[in-house]
């Protein structure tokens, strides 16, 4: 009987001590809290086929050109503002909707704004003090940098120069995406391409970097979001933005910029949680649909989990503001404060990222709908935090949501000495971004420009599980093996189970690879639960072995395959 990955029972190892994330006095509002009480799901039976990546529930649709009669009618508003999204030497995403969006006062209600950039013109109509605008047509690529022109009456307007279009990322983490190319410029260890990175206005990457420091001053916590965009820097060029900026951002964006041929404009748009665990960055929505949180009489939301965070707050002050906006992609690192299992935080991480990926796609409301998200998988650490059991978890997220990616980076981190003395530098806080950042662009340039291959640049992930009749053997079918599963070296390490009524890992009875794409896992008695790369400590190809064709590490999976009822 074949079976669909769902959301799973990880591995119990996780200590609860305080993660050690950079944290700030702004980021200590509260995280939201979905109670989950389930740790497995079981699958149905109508849960049988496979998915692929092929898969889509994708509508498409034309824009909604908003340049009506009504609106072109209209007498023009007096006054009105534009959002903070929009600046100066920004990008706009290509080959989507254009939308222009912002507020007037109540008195200009009924009254027109219009837009134009590029020869394509727009109009709307100001509605309980909101209007926004969406331009009559998509745009390909532009190198040539536009002026966008938003205006009314005479007098009231705004232009914008120097607009580009091309692809638009949001890269969204805790202190992992908030460590910035500075630090990695200063860190002598660090590779001499990444230390010698190009920082220059001629490259065509814009930045805008949204912190929770940018929150001082909002009540967070609550049901309130910030409708405008928090942060004052705006749209920054690489020699006054880059150094702040994700060193993954900005890494990954060079290096797909580069392999363009500099053709393609790049936007990256940070939002960074240091110390935040998932419920952080989850809409009110999802919150609620899924009870991560609790109601507190003040009105805010909290969750228990490693930190002390409010939830929902980095969406409803940083995300929500531009999600009118197009984008191409989500670059994902995020994770480390979910380790432990209070209120189901490391359990059921896949379950709420999927909820999180479905909602934001929504809320985008584009052409391009089920967008692709990039996930960093945790890397090897070598102290007392042990983020495991997330990384277990995360790796099952392909088989729930469509079009999600893992890198792997079991290869990229083995410093087992850096940052002796200081813990919460060491491994908490690796060097290696450069490498995420070149395993990163190699699968979004595969899987977004056909440049690679998918199949040989990301690597194994489990789809779907086959158990046999009596429980014993346990085939586990993945994809992007590249010319099949491989074993670095003589044996493939790293495989664990638990038996039936059994709570420790134990090895497997033998571990074969079957088929190009098929694992087979046996034991002695009925197999409860199956994991790979289960230690916080494992490396590849020291501990852990199994890999592509193309020698990319699997990545970390663990799932129940029988099922516990709730």
């Amino acid at each position: 009987m074949k079976k669909i990955l769902a959301v799973l029972l990880t591995a119990v190892m996780c200590t609860a001590a305080m993660i050690g994330c950079t944290d700030t006095t702004a980021e200590t509002e509260p995280e939201t809290t979905a109670d989950v009480t389930e740790q497995t799901e079981e699958i149905t039976e109508t849960e049988t086929e496979e998915m692929t990546e092929e898969e889509t529930t994708e509508e498409v649709t034309e824009p909604v050109v908003t340049e009506d009669l009504e609106a072109m009618n209209a007498e023009p508003a007096a006054a009105f503002t534009v959002s903070r999204a929009f600046g100066n030497d920004m990008v706009i995403q290509r080959n989507e909707y254009i939308r222009i969006w912002g507020w007037a006062n109540e008195s200009e209600n009924g009254k027109r704004v219009e837009a134009e950039f590029s020869g394509l013109h727009g109009a709307a109509v100001i509605e309980n003090g909101e209007w926004l605008i969406t331009l009559g047509g998509t745009l390909p690529e532009n190198t040539e940098g536009q002026t966008l022109r938003v205006f009314a009456a005479e007098g009231a307007e705004y232009t914008f120069e120097n607009v580009l279009v091309g692809d638009v990322y949001w890269v969204i983490g805790q202190s992992n995406i908030w460590y910035p190319v500075s630090y990695i410029l200063e860190e002598p260890k660090a590779s001499e391409e990444a230390r010698n990175v190009e920082i220059s206005d001629d490259l065509q990457i814009r930045l805008n970097r949204t912190f929770a420091g940018d929150f001082a001053g909002l009540t967070i916590g609550t049901d309130a979001v910030s409708k405008n965009v928090v942060n004052r820097r705006g749209w920054q060029k690489p020699e006054k933005g880059a150094k702040e900026f994700s060193a993954v951002g900005y890494f990954t964006a060079i290096m797909m910029y580069n392999k363009l041929d500099r053709k393609v404009p790049m936007g990256m748009i940070e939002f960074d949680g240091n110390g935040c665990a998932l419920h952080a960055f989850l809409p009110n929505e999802v919150r609620d649909a899924l009870n991560v949180s609790q109601k507190q009489s003040n009105g805010t939301y909290t969750a228990a989990g490693v930190n002390a965070h409010v939830s929902s707050f980095m969406y409803n002050h940083g995300m929500y503001a531009f999600q009118n906006m197009p984008i191409k992609g989500v670059i994902w690192y995020q994770g480390e404060s979910d380790l432990g299992n209070q209120n189901n935080n490391s359990t059921a991480y896949a379950k709420r990222f999927t909820a999180f990926v479905e909602y934001i796609r929504n809320a985008h409301d584009q052409l391009n709908h089920d967008y692709p998200v990039y996930m960093v998988e945790l890397p090897p650490i070598f102290i007392a935090f042990d983020f495991s059991d997330v990384r277990l978890n995360m790796g099952t997220i392909p088989s729930m949501c469509n079009n999600v990616h893992i890198s792997s980076s079991a290869d990229l981190w083995k410093d087992k000495k850096y940052g002796e003395g200081e813990p919460v530098k060491n491994n908490l806080h690796p060097y290696n971004k450069w490498e995420v950042s070149q395993r990163m662009s190699a699968i979004i340039l595969a899987n977004d420009y056909g440049i690679g291959d998918l199949d040989y640049t990301e690597g194994p992930v489990p789809m779907s599980y086959e158990i046999s009749e009596d429980g014993t053997t346990v085939d586990v079918k993945f994809v992007h093996v590249g010319d099949g599963l491989t074993a670095y070296g003589d044996s493939i390490k790293g495989v664990r189970v638990k038996l039936d009524g059994k709570t420790s890992y134990v090895k497997p009875a033998s571990v074969e690879i079957v088929d190009k794409d098929t694992l087979r896992i046996t034991a002695k008695s009925k197999i409860n639960y199956v994991s790979y790369n289960a230690s916080r400590e494992e490396t590849f190809p020291e501990k852990i072995t199994l890999c592509s064709s193309a020698n990319v590490p699997c990545a970390a999976f663990g799932f129940s395959v029988t099922g516990v009822a709730k």
